[in-house]
């Protein structure tokens, strides 16, 4: 009896064990709520296959399926070429194969909007098929809000991020920093930004609380849409813009910095410098955005002021949250470590030893949460 028992307890000991290699199927979020690294949407691409493989009833197994076969495409595509496992499919695969597992649910059609895009034909049909399924739910809301912005609908727009503001689904560091970026610019200005972190929380602050609602934001990507550039251009009185090329987008940012004078032109600190690096010399920090100058000014006074007088900085210093988003968080907030370096070389040289101290902490701690010490070492030189 007691050989048997210890037989038994062995082998259950064994399978817990071998339970414990076997990676557990999570949620996949969109990457305005979480990011990882390429092993885990890997192995969450193998695991979530297996649940289909399975037979699980749960249809958000296809969206969390899709989403981590795509972010892995997003940080490694080259690896894929001479890999055959299974789990990894071309997108447009897991759609079709989507489309005989769950037909005309709401998670095939959120896929489908979200394959084509918002700006064909087929991706707003499913979307609106979605939309009517289930009304703003959060899978949407990013895709709901393109298409509002690109139709000019207003009221939608803000409904949309009313709602997305609502569900607590953008984290709060993000709308922090988001908010001192908008600190960062003159009234009515226009600041040019991209990707999704660097768009949606700004949209969100302007229209569902009101905060720096006369800056014009302009998503360069969005430009490449005629329907969208058209109307953003005639309502704010910007001659009308046709690129050879609608997806080279560095074209219409040039546009943009040569065309407007009657406005301040800003980039987003997170914008890809190439962009706008035919200016790189005519561009000056100002906190988190490069001013358009064609002449020089004391950008350094602006800085000062906008980080020591507008800036929300008690989500640096200590953050007693652990909320979801912290790794969208902490990786964004890498980008407050060009502002740091060159207040930190300038109380440096004004002999304002205690401040530049202050900087040097608040930086090792950005750069620690993120996991990226590199811009340590110009704090030591």
């Amino acid at each position: 009896m007691k050989t048997s028992m210890k037989l038994i307890l062995g082998l259950l000991l064994t399978a817990l064990s071998l339970q414990g290699f076997a990676q557990k199927p999570e949620p996949v979020y969109s990457v305005v709520r979480q990011i990882h690294d390429f092993d885990w949407y890997e192995q969450q691409a193998k695991a979530w296959k297996q649940e289909i493989d399975r037979g699980t009833k749960d249809k958000m197994a296809w969206v969390y399926y899709y989403r981590a076969n795509r972010m892995i495409r997003f940080f490694s595509a080259e690896k894929l070429s001479n890999n055959t496992a299974p789990y990894l499919k071309p997108l447009d695969e897991i759609i079709k194969m989507a489309e005989k597992a769950i037909p005309n649910s709401f998670e095939l059609y959120f896929l489908e909007a979200y394959e084509n895009g918002c700006y064909t034909e087929k991706g707003r049909e499913n979307l609106m098929k979605a939309q009517n399924l289930r009304p703003y739910d959060l899978l949407m809301l990013s895709d709901l809000t393109n298409y509002y912005q690109i139709k000019n609908d207003k009221a939608n727009v803000e409904l949309t991020c009313k709602k997305w503001l609502e569900s607590s689904e953008t984290p709060e560091g993000l709308l922090t920093s988001t908010y001192n970026k908008l600190m960062s610019v003159e009234p009515n200005a226009i600041l040019l930004v991209n990707g999704d972190n660097d768009t949606y929380p700004i949209w969100i602050l302007q229209n569902a609380k009101k905060i720096r609602t006369d800056v014009l934001i302009l998503n360069v990507s969005l430009l490449g849409i005629d329907e969208y550039r058209d109307w953003v251009f005639k309502e704010n009185n910007i001659p009308a813009f046709k690129p050879n090329n609608p997806w080279k987008m560095s074209d219409v940012a040039k546009y943009i910095i040569e065309t407007i004078k009657d406005r301040p032109v800003y980039a987003s600190i997170q914008l890809d410098d190439a962009y706008y690096k035919d200016y790189a010399d005519k561009m000056y920090l100002v906190g988190l955005a490069f001013k358009y100058s064609e002449k020089p000014f004391d950008n350094l006074a602006v800085l000062q002021n906008n980080f020591e007088n507008k800036f929300l900085l008690d989500d640096l210093k200590i953050d007693f949250r652990n909320d979801y988003g912290r790794t969208v968080v902490n990786q964004s907030n890498l980008s407050y470590l060009a502002v740091f370096l060159k207040l930190y070389e300038h109380y440096i040289q004004c002999g304002e030893v205690q401040k530049a101290q202050r900087l040097k902490v608040l930086a090792k701690t950005v750069s620690d949460n993120a996991g990226n010490n590199d811009w340590l070492k110009y704090f030591e030189k």
